[in-house]
């Protein structure tokens, strides 16, 4: 269990809406972004603030003070394909009496963009796909519309220890993710057939990969979009032609 400080200087920064959503923020999944080791006992919080974006990340207190740190006026998160671990968990969802393949993507170390106006706290990486193709999430009701160019590879039983893998390229060719997937029943047959996967990206709350626990995932999905911490969008998904002799 982690237990959150926050400077004077941090509190003064935020104000009083940012803090109120600073304390909203589950860490139960995160990590340090100094040790890479998971978030438990005093976390403290770092705020880095320059002309357009301030970014919030936590450290466990042996590894750093809660503390502001001023950036030039070119200061800009870091994005995606830049290297944020991520978890991806799978799942055949109802959207609007269609079951629909999701892929659900959650950033290990917890890192977010406050919005100047209301101390709104966004999910990084999330507030970075909001200006690649994806559209904030509010409800499950039906499919969020295609990211243009976005896809998906599927590379069955060729994970690092032979399990489903998965990449998938943003619009510019850029590595959003790369790692092992663990598919449930009926996914494949459900992305076949569409010849897309609805993807996720958020603040959603430390999902199991591993469990297939569709109720679950539908939860947490939804939990995240009241919230406004959800963003969406199709991206194309296939498996890699095989290879011609």
């Amino acid at each position: 269990m982690a237990d959150l400080h926050m400077s004077p200087e941090v509190r003064a920064l935020l104000g009083s809406e940012g803090l109120a959503r600073a304390a909203e923020v589950s860490l139960t999944s995160g990590q340090c972004v100094v040790c890479d080791r998971p978030l438990a006992g005093a976390v403290n919080m770092v705020v880095r603030t320059g002309g357009t974006f301030t970014h919030v990340v936590y450290v466990h207190d042996r590894c750093g003070p809660s503390r502001v740190i001023q950036m030039g006026d070119d200061f800009a998160p870091a994005e995606p394909a830049d290297g944020y671990a991520m978890t991806m968990t799978a799942a055949v969802l109802d959207h609007g009496g269609a079951d629909l393949p999701v892929l659900v993507a959650e950033t290990v170390g917890k890192a977010y963009v406050v919005n100047d106006g209301s101390g709104e706290l966004t999910n990084v990486v999330a507030s970075h796909l909001l200006g690649n193709g994806f559209h904030l999430v509010t409800r499950l009701r039906q499919a969020p519309p295609q990211a243009a160019e976005w896809i998906g590879v599927l590379l069955l039983g060729h994970g690092p220890a032979g399990e489903d893998g998965l990449l998938v390229l943003d619009s510019d060719g850029g590595q959003f993710y790369t790692g092992a997937v663990d598919l449930p029943d009926g996914w494949l047959t459900q992305a076949a057939c569409y010849g897309w996967a609805v993807l996720y990206v958020g603040n959603v709350g430390g999902l199991d990969p591993t469990t297939r626990d569709a109720k679950a995932t539908a939860r947490a999905l939804r939990t995240a979009a009241q919230a406004g911490q959800l963003v969406g969008a199709r991206i194309a998904v296939g498996t890699p032609e095989p290879a011609q002799t």
